[in-house]
């Protein structure tokens, strides 16, 4: 009997996985600006922060991938503990990760607003397994920490865009 192989398009594998992870949370914010600028600044600023005392951190808690390769305009492009499973420029970026304590997903949207500018949000899901991910989620999620630099990720990149 022949083993036959089937081969699944890592980039369909990641879109599932995010869809069946458990809504965190939702933030917000207006930027002066259309959305193709805020994109450029999304997609240049993002894994810009933290440099090395992120990294160490990243491989401290086994973050799935560790290094940042790629452009996040093409899915599989990665960032310290993210990688690019969908970029539909200038509308949504979907970034997935891993590590030993969470499974993740943060979902950028763009949406044009009717006075010209632009709704920049950023969607947590997230799963967090056994009693190590539970107490990771009480010091992250539950701690409001993820909330405040969530936010700071969004003023980073509402700024970005809107720089003369």
């Amino acid at each position: 009997m022949r083993k036959r192989t089937v081969r699944i398009n890592p980039a369909d594998r990641l879109e599932s996985i995010t869809e069946e992870l458990p809504f965190i949370d939702e933030h917000s914010i207006e930027v002066d600006a259309d959305p193709e600028t805020v994109w450029q600044a999304l997609t240049e600023s993002f894994g810009d922060a933290g440099g090395g005392l992120f990294a160490a951190y990243a491989r401290v808690i086994g973050a799935d991938p560790v290094t940042s390769s790629g452009d996040l305009n093409q899915v599989g492009s990665t960032r310290v503990g993210f990688r690019v499973a969908e970029s539909e420029s200038p509308v949504r970026l979907e970034l997935t990760g891993k590590h030993r304590f969470s499974n993740y997903s943060l979902t950028w949207t763009i949406d044009e607003a009717p006075n010209g500018n632009s709704r920049l949000a950023a969607t947590t899901r997230a799963r967090f397994p056994g009693i190590h991910g539970r107490a990771y989620k009480a010091v992250v999620i539950d701690s409001s920490a993820h909330a405040r630099i969530t936010r700071r990720m969004l003023e980073a990149v509402g700024r970005r865009a809107t720089r003369p």
